[in-house]
């Protein structure tokens, strides 16, 4: 059923309630319009009596449903318009006890109502759909509150995003709702399975971006795959997956995304072994923003034992074993299934001493027990002190007993899937960088590396994508559909010193089906270009100005600034500032004493002309002499050069920069752009050696990261 069909039955919360309500006070309302109906209509036939007791027509349907009304509402005007008759007066008894018994009836199964559970869940769902719906901005869908949904929901908070969150679970809500977040997200108690509860879920919104399936069950996260390709196609869905059969069965019904935990960190563990400095760039490309770089530790080859044999200890054995590393495996649930060397858990020091603990290189352990873990990693630290120990932790909340124990490395597979499934919505071009970095040698991802951490000064650093479209990079756009050039040195130019560089650098240009790393400096950018950016958060700032403001873009192509309004006034005058200081700060010692020195001979042949001028003043029609002229213009010498003639003095401020031929245009630089680094330049040699800029197209392989053109300074 495609997602517009879909979209017209967005209220079914209110459906249900309203359903709800009247199949369980059919009865009661029915009553009561019967009671009503005979009590109003037997008043109003029923003759009175004036005060002789003299009969009288009868008070009429209206008068009676009116004194019906107030009676069974327990107001009780008295006998209006009139005393009643005695027969008046025995029907309005009956009218009294027969609409008490219609209402304490009806409010007992009012009561029963509210407090019926499958009411409660349906008011509850709409009221949650119609909040989601009332959304407009953009939204994810995080199925499943456990510790890696719990952690998702973190990082897009942290991120500015907002999110939905379906769990089945009532306590894991409960526990939601206790966590802080900036703006507080809907949450709904219901199967994320069920096609009905992931449209109500916001689904077929036109503010959904993305559907993260991560329930604890393989096939409750297949069926939301299914359901989201189904009801929405345009919606990015990531499901996580333990099981390969079932990885398999997601991504050919369209997952854009699916993660085995597992077979991930084994592939990781394998590649921190081989290839340290490979698995070092992928860390910090998939880390959390914020958090700090992990330690750089490199697995020993040789001799390993892996401590269980389940679904992780499988993938982990096939890695290992893929890269020449040899493996002895400890288990007992699965020994009589084949590939089990040692019969034993690993906690006994019996079965390690079997599997050859006391020369290993490297433990893994890797059961579904944290406590059993610990054990392992504790009995085999003790039998051999320098062996490396890899252990599994499952459960979050057990993070203490881990780091008081200091193991080598530890794999949290609710750490791994939310990294990647964040890394992967911020940053959509992130996914096709990483399937290059395969093509990296271990230099050029150390070089890499580094300026990563440079960026983030030992934090992970920002990554993010924009399109060179109107809306992203409106200057930009404006400035290309005017026929004007516009390169990427442009762009990551600092918008307050143009001399200097952005804290920022580009990885991937994607044009069309053409993927181009490591661009050149001097690349032209066309519409609909999507670039891969990674930086700090003030070189995130900056290039977001210079791609948005065209007063920014205009000053770091030419340096000439826009008028603008307040705000750019304001900037313009706080770089002139900055580049005052910069450039008072910039002399150095030998020259300041130069250029006190010249201030100072400057002071006294000021003072030698102001005496003359003095002597000068009281003879008729005198000026000055010859030699207050000299010292004139001698002083105006001084000060220009002082004030930074060319190669003397103090270094003058680029300013507008050089132009030529008087036309506002910069003219070309001798060597460098304006602001990049030297040729002789040290930062730039370590990535001299890591080639020229690539272009691959389709699903090519890159052959490094991007060179040091854009290395910030």
């Amino acid at each position: 059923m495609p997602a517009s069909s879909t979209r017209l039955k967005r209220p079914g919360g209110l459906t249900d309630v309203f359903y709800l309500i009247m199949r369980r006070m059919r009865f009661p309302l029915i009553l009561l319009i019967v009671i009503y109906t005979i009590c109003t209509v037997g008043l109003g036939l029923i003759p009175g009596v004036d005060d002789a007791g003299n009969p009288t027509p009868a008070m009429g349907l209206f008068n009676a449903f009116y004194v019906v009304s107030y009676t069974g509402a327990t107001i009780g005007f008295g006998e209006i318009p009139q005393p009643y008759s005695a027969a008046q007066r025995m029907w309005m008894t009956m009218t009294i006890y027969m609409t008490v018994v219609g209402w304490s009836y009806s409010l007992v199964n009012i009561l029963a109502l509210v407090q019926e559970r499958a009411f409660q869940n349906a008011l509850r769902q709409a009221r949650f759909t119609r909040r989601i719906y009332g959304l407009r901005e953009p939204f994810y869908i995080v199925a499943g509150a456990g510790e890696t949904g719990a952690l998702v929901c973190h990082g897009l908070d942290r991120l500015g995003l907002r999110f939905v969150v379906v769990e089945r679970n009532e306590e894991r809500l409960a526990r939601m709702r206790l966590e802080e977040f900036r703006s507080d997200p809907p949450l709904i108690v219901a199967d994320a399975s069920q096609p009905s509860v992931m449209r109500d879920a916001g689904l077929v919104s036109p503010h959904c971006r993305g559907v993260l399936a991560l329930t604890e069950d393989d096939s409750t996260n297949q069926a939301i795959a299914v359901t989201t390709r189904l009801l929405a196609p345009r919606v990015v869905v990531l499901a996580r997956i333990r099981n390969v059969e079932t990885e398999t069965h997601v991504g050919v019904f369209g997952g854009d995304l699916v993660i085995n935990p597992f077979e991930r960190f084994a592939r990781q563990l394998a590649s921190s072994i081989i290839a340290p400095e490979r698995y070092r760039l992928r860390e910090i490309l998939t880390g959390l923003v914020g958090e700090p770089v992990p330690d750089q530790r490199q697995p020993p080859r040789g001799h390993w034992i892996m401590c269980g044999y389940g679904r992780f200890g499988h993938a982990m054995v096939e890695e290992l074993r893929s890269t020449g590393i040899e493996v002895t495996v400890i288990d007992e649930a699965h020994f009589d299934q084949g590939g089990v060397d040692v019969r034993g858990t690993g906690t006994d020091s019996e079965s390690l001493i079997a599997a050859g603990v006391k020369t290993a290189d490297g433990i893994v352990a890797g059961n579904a027990s944290d406590t059993k873990n610990l054990a392992i990693a504790v009995t085999a630290r003790e039998l051999n002190p320098g062996i490396f120990i890899v252990t599994r932790q499952n459960q979050t909340a057990n993070t203490p007993l881990f780091d008081a124990f200091l193991d080598d490395l530890s794999m949290v597979p609710s750490h791994i899937v939310a990294q990647e499934f964040l890394a992967r919505i911020t940053t959509p071009l992130l996914g096709q960088y990483l399937k290059r970095i395969d093509q990296y040698s271990e230099k050029e991802c150390a070089v890499l590396s580094d300026r990563l951490t440079r960026f983030g000064r030992g934090r992970i650093p920002e990554l993010w994508d924009v399109v060179i479209r109107r809306g992203q990079a409106t200057a930009v756009s404006q400035r290309l559909a005017s026929g004007h050039r516009v390169t990427l040195a442009d762009v990551l130019t600092d918008p307050d010193k143009r001399t200097q560089r952005s804290e920022a650098a580009a990885l991937m240009v994607r044009r069309g089906n053409k993927s181009m790393e490591r661009p050149e400096l001097t690349m032209e950018l066309r519409p609909d270009d999507r670039i891969l950016f990674a930086g700090s958060t003030q070189g995130h700032g900056n290039v977001s100005l210079v791609l948005q403001n065209a007063n920014a873009l205009g000053y770091v192509q030419t340096g000439q600034e826009g008028n603008g309004g307040v705000v750019w006034r304001w900037i313009t005058g706080q770089r002139r500032q900055s580049e005052e200081l910069h450039d008072h700060d910039a002399v150095p010692p030998q020259e300041g004493a130069r250029a006190l020195a010249a201030k100072q001979r400057v002071a006294r042949a000021k003072a030698a002309k102001a005496k003359a001028a003095k002597a000068l003043s009281g003879k008729p029609g005198g000026r000055p002499g010859r030699d207050a002229r000299g010292a004139q213009s001698g002083s105006d010498g001084r000060v220009n050069a002082v004030g930074g003639r060319s190669g003397q003095g103090i270094p003058v401020p680029c300013g507008d920069g050089p132009t030529s031929a008087g036309n506002g245009v910069p003219a070309a630089p001798a060597q460098d752009t304006p602001g990049a680094p030297p040729k002789d330049d040290p930062a730039r040699q370590p990535e001299a050696d890591a080639g020229h800029g690539t272009a691959s197209t389709g699903d090519d392989k890159g052959t490094g990261p991007e060179p040091s053109a854009s290395e910030h300074h």
